[in-house]
């Protein structure tokens, strides 16, 4: 029995590691990955949005946890919170030389270089021009991912909120670990250059059942957690809408015939009724017809004042309570009290008030001219020379 053995030489090895590097090379071309989709998408959305040449020179593609996010954004650079489906949450921060670029292409027409490199505090404003340029950018780029990782890492995000510094825009993100996306953007032909930068959550993973299915061939799209508001939603409720209601007999409703016509007395359209299959009434509302169907328009229904129900034991104190409170109405009538015996005439004298509000008698004063010292002018004399002294 004899054994060959085959040995590779190094230069062997050397031409198939450049045949396979050729070969992932060619692959990697080929194939659309996020950046890729970022890069092809930025020229055109500048072109078509604001008629400005932009491109991206590099782009760089890392994951880190939720603590280490905090280091990649700047406080004079404009933040931007995305908001995504599910909940979820992402951010972009732009360079103050980008934001200066797009305003100045969509104010003057044109861009011109950096003249103030401090630059100056990001507004509102400046977050409204921009919010266009992202929201092309992350609807047209989702598409653009072959595998379905890089395309869900993109699709359902969308401009939310300016965010004022990075520790507020930190609270907003929740997601354990994050993409960080760095492109170094060109405008107007080198003119300007900055960075874009995306901080975009992990997708969660999908549940293992739907994981079998997808493996099985099966296009299942994965479900998303549905809210509270989608389960309510989601629940079904029968109800129906009637215009009168009459009882019959079991006889008479047994010996109807098909084609028999059925009196229904006054049945009005704006008094529609919407019951459960119980019959209980729920609201009520105008039968009527919009775009080809049947349509029901809700009226608004008067809250009533609702009396205070008392408990069946404590009628009898309540009446014993009515009973007591006439007791003390008929002790209290005015009608069982004694008539007052009349006062007797008395000679009172008249009284009046004076100046200061003092009661006088209104009698006439006694006539006193005949009084010494009244009509005598020899008294003045002493008392000029008693004032004179």
């Amino acid at each position: 029995m004899c054994r060959a053995e085959y040995r590779v030489t190094d230069h062997q090895q050397t031409v198939m590691r450049r045949k396979t590097q050729a070969g992932r090379a060619l692959h990697q071309s080929r194939t659309v990955s996020v950046l890729k989709a970022l890069r092809l998408t930025m020229s055109k959305v500048g072109n078509d949005l604001f008629s400005l040449p932009v491109a991206i020179l590099g782009a760089t593609q890392t994951v880190l946890e939720n603590e280490d996010c905090a280091e990649v954004f700047q406080d004079d650079h404009l933040l931007i919170l995305l908001d995504g489906s599910d909940g979820l949450r992402g951010a972009v921060m732009v360079d103050p030389v980008l934001v200066g670029g797009l305003i100045q292409q969509q104010t003057m027409g044109a861009v011109y270089p950096v003249k103030d490199p401090s630059g100056r505090p990001m507004t509102a404003t400046d977050a409204s021009l921009v919010e266009p340029l992202i929201n092309a950018l992350l609807s047209r780029a989702a598409d653009l991912p072959e595998t379905e990782a890089e395309r869900s890492l993109l699709v359902g995000f969308k401009f939310g909120a300016k965010a004022k510094d990075s520790r507020l825009l930190m609270l907003a993100l929740d997601a354990r670990e994050f993409h960080i996306l760095r492109l170094t953007v060109d405008m107007a032909k080198g003119v300007r250059q900055g960075e874009l930068l995306f901080c975009l959550p992990v997708p969660p993973p999908r549940p293992v059942a739907e994981a079998a299915d997808s493996q099985s061939g099966s296009d299942v799209l994965p479900a998303s957690p549905k809210t509270l508001c989608a389960s309510v939603l989601s629940l079904k409720a029968d109800l129906m809408v009637s215009l009168t209601q009459f009882q019959l007999p079991i006889r008479v409703a047994g010996a109807l015939r098909v084609g028999q016509v059925l009196d229904l007395g006054h049945v009005s359209f704006e008094d529609a009724q919407v019951r459960t299959r119980q019959g209980r009434i729920l609201a009520r509302g105008v039968l009527g017809q919009q775009d080809g169907m049947r349509a029901l328009r809700l009226k608004h229904r008067e809250k009533k004042r609702e009396t205070l129900q008392r408990r069946t034991s404590d009628v009898d104190d309540l009446q014993v309570e009515r009973a007591q409170d006439a007791q003390f109405d008929d002790f209290y009538s005015v009608q069982d009290l004694p008539a007052l015996p009349e006062l007797a005439q008395t000679n009172i004298p008249k009284m009046d008030h004076d100046e200061l509000g003092q009661p006088v008698e209104s009698r006439s004063m006694p006539d006193m001219s005949d009084l010494p010292g009244f009509d005598d002018d020899d008294d003045e004399e002493p008392m000029r020379q008693y004032q004179a002294g």
